[in-house]
């Protein structure tokens, strides 16, 4: 393992500065928004834009770097998205947080894009799976501690704001300090959308429905929690749990979906995943008195069935892929998911606009019964045939690049991967 990491640490360590900085921005701008008196359909918006943001830096990220090379790109991006988050708290306006938050999509995606092209130039073909392992888990790791950072003061305080885009602009030094050698160029985002189509209907239709459901949570999740009554404490728990639920059910649920058809896998996950979302809905009605850390929980719950979903539905996709065709269907789900994520948000401001916060678990138990449904009718209207799998399940989350998806040891020819 020391072999492993020594020659990506300062990968890494930038890697885990950045997301801890976004991950404390992820969770406290819809609470910032609304103490700025946005309201939830508003703040749903402002969270589409960071999500188109977010797909249009994965097509315009390679030329960027192909410009100026790798650490100049990310010293760009960084400084320029320490400066965005301060800009917040002093350019109000929804027209201008519109705008932020598009660009901070666009920096992030490219931030992401520099480390996971690097990481991947770094892996061995011995050793890939186990850098990608290491970058899922990091990465959920340190979007926890981000939200835990919430905790250390109001969701408008400029102290957030600062701290932020700190620990941001602090991800500069190891990778601009680093001695090992700038990757080669990125290539180009290639989307073939008919042949992902082809590949595999459930995977389109549960990347779609993925990105309604998790486009809402991480738009309007701390709305949410806030008009639970949560304090800060509370809210940075609640958001903490459902990734730490996806993190832990991660690789036992992948495991499980290496030994059964994968669409009755996710046919399981969609079923848990509405019900807690009911049972989310139902708990301050039923049980008034203790809704809050029974909320907690059923979010923990929650993450561990829908976080999960993004990659069962790539590893489904790619079953009967070529290890040509990989990072091209990853590209594709990875368009699908930053599209729909952009709608649902406002799909699911208006349910909470029509039935108050329990509508945000409404809306997202109707899209996850949805999906449940399309894989029941497929699955009976289309038998797979056996499929010898020589590599087993990966995690990956959906906030990664197309990039991300040349870490995983499939997309290497089987002559290569066996080679010494």
């Amino acid at each position: 393992m020391k072999t492993i990491l020594i020659p990506i640490a300062a990968l890494l360590l930038s890697h885990a500065l950045l997301l801890v900085g976004h991950g404390l921005l992820l969770t406290m701008l819809p609470v910032a928004a609304i103490a700025a008196g946005f309201s939830d359909s508003e703040i749903a918006f402002t969270g589409s834009a960071y999500f188109l943001g977010f797909v249009f830096g994965c097509f315009t990220g390679p030329y960027v770097v192909r410009r100026v090379g790798h650490i100049r790109s990310f010293a760009v991006l960084a400084t320029t998205y320490s400066a965005v988050v301060l800009l917040f708290p002093i350019i109000p306006g929804l027209l201008w947080w519109l705008i932020f938050r598009f660009v901070l999509g666009v920096l992030i995606s490219g931030l992401y894009m520099i480390i996971e092209s690097w990481l991947n130039e770094r892996a061995s073909n011995e050793n890939r799976s186990t850098v990608l392992s290491i970058y899922t888990t990091l990465s959920m790791l340190m979007i926890m501690v981000g939200q835990q950072l919430f905790t250390f003061g109001s969701g408008n305080s400029n102290l957030l704001f600062a701290i932020a885009a700190i620990l941001v602009s602090i991800a500069i030094l190891p990778v601009s300090l680093t001695l090992s050698l700038a990757p080669a160029p990125l290539r180009t985002v290639k989307i073939d959308l008919p042949k992902l189509w082809q590949e595999s209907r459930i995977a389109v239709v549960g990347v779609m429905i993925f990105g309604l459901v998790t486009g809402a949570f991480w738009a309007l999740g701390p709305v949410y929690g806030r008009a639970a009554g949560y304090d800060n404490f509370e809210l940075a728990l609640y958001m903490s749990a459902t990734v730490f639920g996806g993190a832990v059910f991660q690789l036992p649920v992948g495991r499980l979906s290496d030994h059964f058809d994968r669409r009755m896998v996710v046919f399981f996950l969609t079923i848990i995943g509405g019900i807690t979302s009911l049972a989310a809905a139902l708990t301050p009605v039923l049980v008034p008195g203790l809704n809050k850390l029974i909320l907690i929980f059923l979010a923990f719950i929650w993450g561990g069935s829908v976080m999960t979903l993004y990659a069962i539905l790539v590893a489904h996709a790619n079953d009967r892929a070529t290890p040509d065709d990989f990072v091209t269907i990853g590209s594709g789900m990875l368009l699908i998911l930053g599209l729909c994520s952009a709608i649902g948000a406002p799909l699911a401001s208006l349910a909470m606009n029509a039935f108050g916060p329990k509508g945000f678990d409404i809306f997202i138990a109707i899209c996850l019964f949805a999906l449940a449904i399309a894989t029941v009718v497929r699955r009976r209207t289309h038998a797979l045939s056996p499929v010898d799998v020589s590599e087993p399940f990966r995690a990956v989350n959906g906030m990664v690049t197309p990039t991300a998806y040349e870490m995983d040891p499939r997309t290497q020819p089987p002559d290569e991967v066996q080679e010494k």
